[in-house]
């Protein structure tokens, strides 16, 4: 008979620990959504203010046409298409080309003449 309270104190206490941890995960949860949403509506006004701000249109003024701009870097022609060696895919063709393009410096004039595989 002492064994059978003993263990039906343990799952009492256990219930109450588990009961406990459930309603503080929840209740964070609940608080977390509501910061979250406070923010959202925050950031909500701030744009349609920004947006309402920026509406303001600027006076038109006639120009004249600006001169064309100078051709900056290598001006030698390129044929269409790289030197592929060894089969290389087109798609791989293109990949290297985009990232060939992704880091060189703005209105920098670049050619991809040649791919082999290694």
């Amino acid at each position: 008979m002492f064994m059978l309270n003993a263990d039906v104190s343990i799952l009492s206490d256990a219930g109450s620990v588990i009961a406990i941890g459930f309603t503080v995960v929840f209740l964070v949860l609940l608080l977390l959504t509501a910061i979250f949403k406070i923010f959202g509506v925050a950031m909500d006004a701030a744009v349609k203010e920004e947006k309402t701000s920026a509406v303001a249109p600027a006076p038109v003024v006639q120009a004249a046409a600006p001169a064309a701009a100078p051709i900056v870097g290598n001006t030698e022609t390129v044929s269409s298409k790289p030197d592929v060696d060894g089969g290389v895919p087109a798609e791989t063709v293109a990949v290297i080309s985009a990232a060939v393009a992704s880091v060189a410096p703005a209105g920098t004039q670049y050619a991809v003449k040649g791919i082999r595989k290694l």
